[in-house]
Order: structure tokens, then sequence, then C-alpha cells
């Protein structure tokens, strides 16, 4: 048995596990009475107090492998990126949010680590097929349909990987480029694309702004990507805490001479705030910090989308290019989330069943950033970063107004 079906074995058999209760009633809507009738009708009615719940240990063993996470900004600018001598390769992304998000170890998926992802893809997929999606409570969709979407924003950045920017493929009316409009996985026998699952399954389901702070873009100035899977017990816990982290940092929110410049993914997500202005300002003064809530309510005049960072949320900014100026990682590993091996596998997911001893682990530590020398952009990068955090823990923090205008080139080859 091949290495990729001995592990899409073992996460049809543990990974996707469900716990099985005495079956409760599923409540369906009344089509018409709410925004839920938008729904493709697999996917409507919920049963609430049922206690069936979904793991995604793999997911999640992934994630710890691949994210690293680099904490709360202190709404700090870095300068514009500038090609580092004799090449075209660029130090890394610039501007007001130059050092903030987490970044993604993508070169880590590449090979035959993205048939594993897509098969990964693909058992979440059928899970509908086997278990009604009605038949768990709201949270539990929730975190399935979350997990599902990063899932495959990972895969569809994988296609166009490596890429420095992906704006093109945000913004675009070509079909072969269009990442989020792709009909690329198949639930309960309707064909979905990244956009279906958004804004047609998420948003009028559950109608709450906290669901966009889930979605992975893939780029920089998008909410981040957690080093671990959505569970249902927790999935609001772990929203609010990615919504704080965005909205405090200068890709969700700032001022700038008056104006509130806000995030052009609340506009993307502007169904969920129905009176734009008004809305989104009492949702961001929910979850900024004092400091900043103060500077809302005194300071700004006009909620402008202008923010925004199209770089790719790579760790290597979408280039792994290597010089004799290298110097050994091992120093800091410490600013790193490195994860817990297989060992960790056991706890991912939660309740019974025990671990999975997941082959994946082994073959992302072959690729993995943990085993290499970083290229100089990225040592640039993470030294700022653990210099920054560092400041953080110390309580010296600036928060000033800044240029919230990034550099348009990014890493290039």
């Amino acid at each position: 048995m091949t290495y990729l079906n001995q592990w899409r074995k073992a996460f049809s058999i543990l990974c996707v596990l469900v716990f099985a209760y005495p079956a409760l009633a599923a409540v369906e809507p009344t089509v018409g009475s709410d925004t839920e009738s938008i729904v493709p009708a697999p996917f409507r009615g919920d049963t609430p107090g049922s206690t069936l719940s979904i793991r995604y240990d793999d997911w999640s063993l992934m994630l710890e492998h691949i994210v690293l996470e680099t904490g709360h900004s202190d709404r700090s600018s870095v300068s514009k990126a500038q090609p580092m001598s004799g090449s075209k390769i660029f130090r890394g992304g610039g501007g007001s949010s130059g050092i903030e998000g987490n970044r993604v170890d993508f070169y880590a998926l590449m090979g035959s680590n993205t048939k594993v992802l897509d098969g990964l893809r693909d058992d979440l997929a059928k899970v509908p097929s086997v278990l009604p999606l009605k038949s768990l409570n709201r949270d539990e969709q929730l975190a399935y349909w979350l997990n599902l979407y990063n899932v495959t924003m990972v895969g569809q950045i994988m296609e166009v990987f490596p890429e420095s920017s992906l704006k093109k493929f945000y913004f675009t009316d070509d079909a072969d480029k269009a990442l989020w409009d792709e009909k690329v996985v198949t639930v309960a026998g309707i064909p979905l694309s990244l956009n279906d699952i958004h804004h047609k399954i998420l948003i009028p389901k559950f109608h709450d702004p906290l669901i966009m702070y889930g979605l992975f873009q893939g780029v920089i100035g998008g909410p981040n990507l957690r080093a671990e899977a959505y569970q249902g017990a927790s999935v609001w816990y772990q929203l609010k805490k990615n919504a704080r982290e965005f909205v405090n940092s200068n890709r969700g929110a700032l001022v700038r001479e008056r104006i509130l410049r806000t995030s052009v993914f609340y506009q993307v997500n502007a169904a969920l705030f129905p009176d734009f202005d008004r809305d989104m300002r009492a949702h961001l003064l929910e979850y900024a910090s004092p400091t900043f809530a103060e500077k809302i309510e005194t300071g700004s005049t006009v909620v402008g989308t202008g923010q925004r960072n199209w770089f790719i949320a790579d760790l290597y900014g979408g280039h792994r290019a290597r010089s004799s100026a290298n110097t050994n990682s091992a120093a800091l590993l410490g600013a790193i989330r490195t994860g817990g091996g297989a060992g960790a596998a056991g706890d991912a997911g939660g309740g019974a069943g025990g671990a999975i001893e997941s082959p994946w682990v082994a073959s992302l530590e072959s690729q993995s950033f943990k085993a290499s020398r970083f290229p100089v952009h990225t040592m640039e990068f993470l030294e700022r970063l653990k210099k920054r955090n560092r400041e953080n823990r110390d309580g010296q923090v600036d928060v000033e107004e800044y240029d919230d205008e990034e550099a348009e080139t990014g890493p290039t080859s």
C-alpha cells in the first residue's frame, strides 16, 4: 500500500471521527423565513443540543508544522521592499503590515505532499455524505465549513505556488486564474468553490461578522491561518482571538489623517455589515484595544477600505533562494511555533480515540523550514519579528498613525 493510500485510510478511520449519541430531531428552516433559505438544501438545518462532533487531527497536525505564528502587531511600519544586492529577489514586503500576520511554509507542501493535502480536502468533503450536516449543532457545522474552506484554500494556493502576490488571482475574469471561483470541491453532490462556501453557505447560514476571521485568504493582509484546526466546542473562542488580532493590526484597521481605514476584506464581507459605516465602527469597537478604541471614537470621521497587502503569506515570500550570506537558523527557532511531532496528534482533536500515527509527519519534516537554513530575506524578517515580540513582552509598544500604502512590488524573481 502506498504512503498516500495508507494516510487516506488512517484519515478515513480516525481523523474525521464522529462520536454518536442518541439521534435528535433536526431543525429545518422554513423556506423564505430567513437568509438560510439561500443555502443549498443539503446544508440547511441543524440539531440544537446534538453532541455529535468531528475531529480534525491530521489537519491540526499539518498546521502545527507549517504555520509560523507571528504574534500581535505593535503597529510598527517597516521600510518598503528593496531588492537584494546583485539579485532580483526582494527582501520581503514592507509598509505598515510588512511584519504582521502568520506565515505558512508552503514549500513543505510541494511535491507528493500536495497530493496528501488534496486527499485531506477530498475526505473532508465526503463527511456530509456519511453524516448529514443537519444532524450536527451549528457550532460543529461552522467548524466543519471553516476547516474545509482553509484546506481548500491552501490547496488552491499550491496550484499557483510559488507566487509573490495573489492579487491577480483575486481580481480576475480569467477562469484559469480564478482560484476563488473554481468549483474545486464537491460536497453532498454539489460542486462548490471557495466563494460558494463563503457567500452562499457561511454568510447566509451564520450571518455573524466573526466568520470572516476564520477564512484564510492566503495573503498577509487577510485574517490569520491558525496553527490548529477549528473545533466545534471552541470555534467562537478561536474566531474571537483571530478577530482581536486582526482588528488591532495595521492589516485590519488604523486611523490615518482622521480617517478610519479598514481592510478591503471588510468590504468583501459587506453583507455582514448592512449599514456599513455604522456597523463596521461598532464591530471594530467591540474588539479594539482601549487605545485603538479611543482613536476610533475621537479621531475618525470616515470609514475607508484602503488597507491591503496582497503579498502571499509565505515564510519565504514565495521564493526560497539562498545565498552565501545565509546563516544557521537554529538561533531563531525559539521565535517559531514548531509543533509537537507525532506525539502531539493525540491531543489535537480532544476526546477519545487515541493518537493518529500519520506518515505525514515524517514527510513534512523532510521539507519543513525547521530543518533548513533560511534565505537572507527570511532571516531579516525573523530577526525583526523576534525583536518586536521581545519588545512587546517588555511593554514597549508604539501606537501611531502610519502610511498604509503597501509596496506594490513584492518578492519577485
